[in-house]
């Protein structure tokens, strides 16, 4: 059995906000049109994993997950899979106070809220809190306002083959953000989405297929030496340099602005 730290799934990439390099990079994904997972696909690929993988905690993400109409039916799906000891839902909780009876009597463990200037006041995060306290949620915030958390995810020219390497060697995505959307695997959060949206590839270019994946072929993706195919263009978690927290919809000034280039 593998055991890995977290696991997650990009329910939808819908989002109310459009965050300077976000990692999911919603901005970009705008142009392609709303999408969202299917459930029985998450069912299908979680099943399959869970006979050989256990995760401590799995994360809905997005986008925005509480935009995903069918949220509280995934959650169930996850728990009942038995893929993990712990289900979070990652949200900027814009839309918690106004959820409905289904989502707060969902199997849900953690609800982990990032909190951006301007977008929840503190009488809005009190009632969060209070919600989340009588549904037996843990509350965990992420206040992205003192928290320096944000940090340039596009390199302003493709790294070389050392750079590259160093880059992939030292990168903590590559041992945290496993990532399992849409019938495919991968091993860090940006490896969905750079090479469809800025390499031109297609879908599960840096990923490895769930259907038919046994242990060995997993553990040997999981330990792989090799940096991926978008890691000439990521900036890296360890290697990006620290930015403040903005929007941009455009998507041209959201590339030039996750570059740390304004």
């Amino acid at each position: 059995m593998i055991r890995i730290p977290h696991l997650e799934t990009d329910v939808t990439v819908a989002c109310q906000l459009s965050c300077v390099a976000c990692n999911h990079m919603v901005s970009m994904w705008r142009q392609h049109g709303v999408w969202k997972a299917n459930p029985d696909q998450i069912k299908k690929d979680l099943l399959h994993l869970s006979s050989f993988l256990h995760a401590d905690k799995w994360g809905a993400l997005g986008g925005e997950p509480l935009l995903h109409p069918e949220l509280p039916l995934i959650t169930r799906i996850v728990k009942d899979s038995g893929i993990c000891d712990c289900v979070e839902v990652w949200t900027n909780g814009l839309l918690l106070e106004k959820m409905k009876d289904t989502f707060w009597y969902s199997p849900i463990d953690v609800i982990v809220l990032s909190r951006y200037e301007g977008k929840l006041t503190d009488d809005q995060m009190g009632k969060i809190g209070e919600l989340c306290y009588k549904a037996g949620f843990e509350l965990e915030i992420k206040d992205e306002r003192s928290w320096h958390n944000f940090r340039t995810n596009l390199e302003s020219i493709p790294t070389d083959v050392d750079n590259t390497k160093k880059k992939f060697d030292g990168c903590f995505f590559k041992s945290f953000s496993r990532v399992v959307n849409n019938g495919h695997f991968y091993i860090c959060c940006c490896a969905p989405h750079m090479p469809r949206l800025i390499q031109g590839r297609v879908e599960g270019s840096d990923g490895i297929p769930v259907e038919g994946l046994t242990e060995d072929t997993l553990r040997a993706y999981l330990t792989r030496t090799e940096p991926l195919g978008c890691c000439t263009i990521c900036a890296g978690r360890d290697t990006a340099k620290p930015i403040q927290w903005a929007e941009e919809r455009n998507p041209d000034k959201w590339i030039q602005k996750s570059k740390g280039l304004d």
